[in-house]
Parts: C-alpha cells; sequence; structure tokens
C-alpha cells in the first residue's frame, strides 16, 4: 500500500469550510487506498496573532518561550483536522513534531531537521490511521520545543516524506502548481506542469514563493518527488522531481523578491562582525549575495524582526563601510546555465532600462541573473522579463 504525505498551509485551513473540506480530501485519498500522513500549519494568522500576544506582554520575548507559543498553533490545526476526519468516520490520530520524531538541532526558532525517527507514525499507519502532524516543529537533542522558520511545514512535510518512504509529498496551497512568474504581477504567466528539483530550489532562492527553498534541498537529499497542488477548487498541479524539467528553454520562470534590505560592504570591511550585528537582529535569512572583496548582502525584509532597528544599529557600528539601502526588489530570470553568458544578463538589463526602470546593480549566477531595482517596479520589471524571455512550457501533460 503506497503511502503519500499531504501538507496543508494556513490559508487552506483558515475557515471551519475549508477546514472540513481538507478533511474530504484526506478522507478519499485514503478510502482509495492509500496510507496517508498530513502535515499542517496554523490556521490563517494565527501565527501573527500568537507573536503579537506575546508582544504585549514581553517586548523582547526570550526565543525558547516563543517557541513554546508559537508551536500550540500548528497543535491546534492537526487536532481539528484529525477530529474532523474522526467524524468523516475516517481512524485518525494527531501528532505534535516531537511525538511524529521530527529531530533538530538547538536554535530557536530557525532551528534545521537533523533526523526523523518514523516509528511512531508507522505503528499507527499500519494501524490504518491517518496520521495529523503538527507541521513548523520538532525537539532538539535536550527535548527542547523548537520551530523551523518560515516555511518550516513544507520542510516538516518533505522530512516525513523521505522517512515514511512516501509515493509523494503532495505540498497544498492557494495556487494550482508553479508559475513562470507570480500570477498576481503576470497575468498570463503560465503554469509549469514539471519541473526539476535543482530548477524549483533556484527559483525558490530567487524569490519564487510556491514552495520553501530549504523543503527543496531535503527533497534534493532524500529523492522526494513533489507535487505542488491547490487545496480548494479545480486546477492542475506541478511535478517536482529529481528528473530535468522537460522545457528546453534555457529560462524556466521569472522570481522576484519585493522587498529587500540591501548592505553594500566595502573590500575591507569585517564579515564576521556584520553577520554578528545581523544575528542580533535575528537576520536569519541567508543573503542573497556575497562575493569576495566588495559586494553586497540582500536579505528579505519579510524574514526581518526589526528592519530599522539593524539599520541604524548597523550605521552606528559600520559608518561608511557598511552602506545600508531598503525597501528595494529583486527580479531574476532562472534557468540552466542562464548566468553563464554574458549577453543574457545584458539582455536583462536591456529589457529594464527600455522602460524606464533603473537597475541599480546587476548579477549573474550559474543558474539565473539578477537586476537591484527600486521596489515599487517590481510588478513592471517581472512583467517586461516574463515578456522579453518569452517563456514557455513544453513539458508532458500532467501527472495524476
Amino acid at each position: 500500500m503506497d503511502t503519500i504525505v499531504q501538507k496543508y498551509g494556513g490559508s487552506s485551513l483558515a475557515e471551519d469550510a475549508q477546514l472540513r473540506a481538507v478533511a474530504e480530501r484526506v478522507a478519499r485519498t485514503r478510502r482509495q487506498g492509500h496510507r496517508v500522513v498530513v502535515v499542517v500549519s496554523a490556521r490563517g494568522d494565527t501565527t501573527s496573532e500568537l507573536l503579537a500576544s506575546a508582544g504585549r506582554f514581553n517586548t523582547q520575548p526570550d526565543h525558547r518561550e516563543l517557541d513554546m507559543l508559537l508551536a500550540a498553533g500548528e497543535q491546534t490545526s492537526a487536532s481539528l483536522l484529525s477530529l474532523a476526519l474522526q467524524d468523516l468516520d475516517i481512524s485518525a490520530c494527531s501528532m505534535t513534531g516531537p511525538q511524529a520524531g521530527v529531530r533538530t538541532c538547538d536554535a530557536h526558532l530557525n532551528a534545521r531537521i537533523k533526523a526523523v525517527e518514523p516509528g511512531r507514525m508507522l505503528s499507527a499507519l499500519d494501524q490504518g490511521k491517518v496520521v495529523v502532524v503538527a507541521g513548523f516543529q520538532g525537539s532538539s537533542p535536550s527535548g527542547e520545543i523548537t520551530t523551523l522558520g518560515r516555511g518550516g511545514s513544507d520542510t516538516t512535510a518533505v522530512a516525513i516524506a523521505a522517512a515514511v518512504k512516501a509515493k509523494r509529498c503532495e505540498i497544498y496551497s492557494d495556487v494550482d502548481g508553479v508559475y513562470t512568474a507570480d500570477p498576481r504581477l503576470v497575468p498570463d504567466a503560465i503554469r509549469l506542469r514539471m519541473l526539476g528539483l535543482d530548477e524549483m530550489k533556484t527559483l525558490a532562492h530567487y524569490g519564487a514563493g510556491v514552495l520553501n527553498e530549504r523543503a527543496i534541498d531535503y527533497a534534493l537529499a532524500h529523492g522526494v518527488t513533489i507535487h505542488a497542488r491547490r487545496s480548494h477548487g479545480e486546477g492542475g498541479q506541478t511535478v517536482v522531481s529529481r528528473e530535468p524539467g522537460a522545457s528546453r528553454s534555457r529560462i524556466v520562470g521569472i522570481a522576484a523578491h519585493k522587498a529587500l534590505f540591501c548592505v553594500t560592504v566595502g573590500e575591507n570591511a569585517d564579515r564576521e562582525a556584520l553577520d554578528g550585528a545581523m544575528a542580533e537582529y535575528d537576520a536569519f535569512a541567508p543573503e542573497l549575495v556575497r562575493q569576495e572583496g566588495a559586494g553586497c548582502y540582500l536579505l528579505p525584509i519579510e524574514q526581518m524582526a526589526d528592519v530599522d532597528g539593524l539599520a541604524e544599529s548597523l550605521r552606528a557600528r559600520f559608518g561608511g563601510s557598511a552602506q545600508v539601502s531598503y525597501p528595494l526588489a529583486s527580479v531574476s530570470a532562472v534557468g540552466f546555465q542562464a548566468g553563464q553568458d554574458d549577453s543574457t544578463l545584458a539582455f536583462a538589463r536591456a529589457a529594464l532600462t527600455d522602460i524606464g526602470i533603473d537597475v541599480l546593480q546587476s548579477f549573474a549566477f550559474p543558474h539565473a541573473v539578477t537586476c537591484l531595482i527600486p521596489a515599487d517596479r517590481v510588478g513592471d520589471a517581472t512583467r517586461a522579463f516574463h515578456q522579453g524571455f518569452r517563456i514557455i512550457d513544453s513539458g508532458v501533460a500532467d501527472v495524476a
């Protein structure tokens, strides 16, 4: 009997009717004869509300206590979905991340999964139960509850899929797969039917928000196939696997970061001190650009706790050796060896300057070319790239 892992995000569970619809989808999968593990996020804006609650009682909350608080959001979702499944005559049990065997490092708020011990889940599956796991969380070597940072439920799902040797990992969200660009910015963006994990990792790194980059890293390491689907309503899917995408076009998609914090450093800047200063303000996201000698850090603002505080701290501590500017945006054309040909970057710059967009900096990477631009022009820039690079989907038909 095949095992399938399904992951549902918070917006898919926000309303009671949506949670019941998810329960019905899970029930159908179980009745089709599959063993099912479901990973859930906190419902709706629960995580933000919990953080706001913490702030009302403590302006600088301890990270260990925040993990205790935030883990409750996913646990609530897991229990409610399990109860809804039982109401549909489906045997189900909920588990916290630690109960499901998710083991992490010691870091609070941004822990990494080190291993998944699936024994308890496999035992429940052998009993015919659907296992509903609270995503975004695990336990440290000392037994503390830890949370995994932004997109942590995706990573939980992929890690569990690897541990239970699932046939596939289905990631459900508001969109029916991975598109050639953000459909909210590019109305004529098209869904990619198949995509390689390495291509998806690059898209995620440069701002495509459908799948989490850390989850893709785990899928690459363990050979997990991901099906990206829509939670509610009709739609297709994108199959993301180790097999390369079927598209023969060098550029497979356009990705953008809509709000970036930029730190430009001189050749003699103390990088170790700079890293430490960022860590003090919970700037956990890895920098997008870090070159030898003079270069720059680009960090997504949405993943930073106190942008203004960090900016003031850097200016005070480093003076002219670290220039800070924000918000900026980046737009990237992603594809196999996209940055190997100088003409690709020249074309990208021209596509923006021709419509009056200032290119503040540009970078060529092995599989992407990126332009740094004013934040208020990210939509225009994304559309210009999508049209200029003439992206098409030549993938095979959808896989059931």
